[in-house]
């Protein structure tokens, strides 16, 4: 009777450590067909038996995959294309969550609304200057990035811009007085650096030896143009100022008094009835960066 009651005791305590691992164990991992599979041991110690049952985090994850397809949220996402003319956007919806509950869904889009209800523009903004090269016709130049024509000459082999340009830079450039009218007569007025940037796809500004050639040449067609310097104009019909990429050297004019990064080379142009008998009516000049000068564009 001992040997029995004993027997059914220690069977009792191995039914119930096989139940607790089973237990413990729980799901394990996805088959291939999507299913979990669990394994158990009868209480006669025979061979095990798989079972196969659905996951129930494989249930919902659907489930919020079918209703994020059906009802997207509203972030929006921006996709941006640049020509050389315009800018073209358009949008896209997107649920943008992915969740393995309906819980974390509506945790995270509840977080996420309040950004998600508006989209964020993206504006690139082309580069002006950096477009087509203009229309040669003859002694005429059309600037294809506003339309504008200009006359030409060709001074010692290099083609010339016989006209002030009045191409309008995004900032840095301005018309005499602030007055269009004297854009139209006179072309635009620009700070060196804005003058670098101003002439068309393969024109540029001229070295020194173009710009002195230029000088000696006779006929060629100047505007006495004026400048500008902090807002104040002055000198239209009496003299011109055009900038040009070359170097200060000792025997330009006030090279002694204007040194350094903040000055750049000019031509200067004296119209003869106001500069006199006497006087040079054109030379080099180093001259503050800031100012607002003319340009005029010689071909690459």
């Amino acid at each position: 009777m001992k040997k029995y009651v004993l027997f059914v005791g220690v069977l009792g305590v191995f039914s119930l450590f096989a139940a607790c691992t089973v237990k413990d164990k729980g799901l394990d991992p996805l088959d291939d067909d999507g299913e979990a599979t669990v394994e158990s041991s009868d209480s006669s110690g025979g061979k095990s038996s798989t079972e196969k049952a659905k996951s129930s985090s494989s249930t919902k994850a659907s489930s919020s995959s079918a209703k994020g397809s059906s009802s997207p949220k509203d972030t929006t996402h921006q996709q941006v294309f640049v020509s050389d003319s315009e800018v073209v956007e358009y949008s896209y919806p997107s649920s943008g969550i992915f969740c393995w509950d309906e819980n974390c869904d509506a945790r995270l889009n509840s977080s996420s609304s309040a950004a998600s209800s508006s989209s964020e523009k993206i504006v690139i903004e082309m580069s002006s200057e950096s477009s087509e090269p203009p229309e040669v016709n003859g002694d005429r130049m059309t600037d294809k990035r506003d339309g504008k024509s200009y006359k030409l000459q060709n001074v010692a082999g290099k083609l010339w811009m016989a006209e002030d340009l009045n191409f309008e830079t995004s900032n840095n450039s301005m018309c005499f007085d602030n007055e269009d009218a004297n854009c139209t007569k006179y072309g635009r007025l620009y700070t060196y650096n804005a003058a670098t940037r101003a002439c068309p796809a393969g024109w540029r500004l001229p070295t020194r030896d173009e710009a002195q050639a230029i000088i000696n040449a006779d006929g060629y067609p100047w505007s006495y143009s004026g400048r500008c310097k902090e807002g104040n104009c002055d000198f239209t019909e009496k003299m011109g100022f055009h900038w040009t990429s070359a170097s200060p050297q000792s025997n330009d004019k006030n090279y002694d008094s204007n040194k350094g990064d903040n000055f750049a080379v000019i031509i200067v142009e004296k119209e003869p009835g106001y500069a006199g008998e006497n006087a040079d009516l054109k030379f080099f000049q180093v001259d503050e960066k800031a100012k607002h000068f003319s340009v005029r564009c010689v071909q690459e």
